[in-house]
This record gives C-alpha cells, structure tokens and sequence, in this order.
C-alpha cells in the first residue's frame, strides 16, 4: 500500500508555500546571526588576547596623593612586578561639553594604535581618541581648546587601556560624548597648568599569570603591599 503522505505532503507544501517560507528565512536568519556572533566573538577574544603583548597594556594601576616615593617603589617591584608613572591631567573642553584626559606619548607601557593621522611630535599637537572624536563630529586638523592652552588634532587613535571610555571604575555605563583620552608630546603635556594633575602608576607583573585564578591572587597580594608600605612611605 502506498504512503498517503507522498501525495499529501507536496500538496500542503504548494498549498501553504508562503507560511513554510517565513518559517525557512526565519531558523536560515536565526542560524547566521548565531553564527556570525559566535564567530566574531572568537575572533575578538584572540585579537584582545594578542594586544597585551602587543602594546604592552598594564595589569592594574593605582593613584596616589603625591608622586610615589622610592621606597614605594622598590617595595612594589621586589616580587618581579615593573612600576610605570602614567599621569594624566583632566581639562574641561571649550569646542563641546566634555572632559578631556590627556597623557604624554607612552614608549613602554599601554601603548596606544594609531587610527588616521599622525602621532604628536610638536608641543601644539594632540591626538585624541577616535570614538571620541566621531561622536563629537571632531577632525584632524581641527583646534581643540583645553583651559587656556589650544592644540591642533594631528591624529586619532585608540588607547589600549581604554578600549571602553570609563572615567572611574565605578562608574556603570562608558561614556564616550563627554569623556575622551587624548595623548601630547612632553612638552605639550607640561603646557597645561598642574592643577588637575593625577599621579597615576600602571603595573605589569614579569611573569604573565597562567589563568584569572592566579592573576587575581597576585592583584590582592599586590595591593596589600601597596597599602601597607603606601602608608610607611607617607603616600595615600
């Protein structure tokens, strides 16, 4: 005896083409996206990976009161652990409404990728970062005023110690219309006044820590040796 569904199922098929299509593109749409997320998602990771070698970005930083001592500084780097200064200064921008965190050029520790431009090489050039920058509708060639000193943006780049533009860690959602990091030349950098200067110190430990595990037990070792010889060294 014959199957009836070999009739029947054509015909449901012709009969109800358009219901099965919509089903078809559906799973078909499903299916890429999920795909296509999961694949990028690989690729991200390994690119992040790769870029702690390749710039050289830190394992944590702190701030303290005062330039570090030191003797602050030989207690943090007798357990195979550098100590980079990384300060910054904050200036409000006149062009838009935002905060403005500006660095000297890094040569050795979160180095920063350029992404159209030039890097600073006068005392009158800044490069700042690029999401920044589109979100403000900002230019290279544009002057960007900061207090009472102006530059003229030579560049925009990407700072590999702020992928995302938190300007605290405590803060819940990056901003990057009102907050951006920019970095100067030296000389640049020594143009703004130090009233707003920040004595930021980043870390990167000589032996890389094998997994999260071990890289967060030497982040509580780390920092309770800093508090501890912070306050004998008169730092806070």
């Amino acid at each position: 005896m014959k199957n009836p569904l070999n009739r029947r199922l054509p015909r449901e098929l012709k009969g109800e083409m358009g219901k099965y299509m919509v089903i078809f593109l559906f799973m078909m749409l499903t299916i890429g996206f999920t795909s296509g997320y999961f694949v990028a998602n690989s690729s991200m990771l390994q690119a992040s990976e790769e870029s702690y070698d390749k710039y050289n970005i830190e394992d944590g930083n702190f701030e303290v009161k005062r330039e570090a001592s030191s003797g602050l500084l030989d207690a943090l780097q007798k357990d195979g652990t550098k100590i980079y200064p990384n300060f910054y200064k904050e200036e409000q921008t006149k062009n838009v409404e935002s905060t403005l965190r500006i660095f000297k050029k890094r040569t050795e520790i979160d180095l920063e990728c350029l992404m159209e431009g030039s890097f600073p090489e006068d005392e009158n050039e800044i490069a700042i970062d690029r999401m920044y920058a589109v979100n403000n509708k900002i230019s290279v060639g544009d002057v960007m005023e900061l207090g009472d000193v102006s530059y003229t943006i030579c560049g925009l780049v990407a700072l590999s110690d702020y992928s995302a533009l938190f300007s605290s860690t405590s803060d819940m959602m990056f901003d990057a219309v009102r907050f951006g990091v920019a970095i100067v030349t030296e000389d640049g950098f020594n143009k703004i006044n130090d009233d707003h200067l920040h004595y930021n110190y980043s870390w990167r430990y000589n032996e890389r820590p094998a997994d999260e595990k071990e890289a967060k037990t030497l982040s509580e070792t780390f920092l309770k040796t800093l508090y501890v010889n912070a306050l004998l060294n008169l730092n806070g």
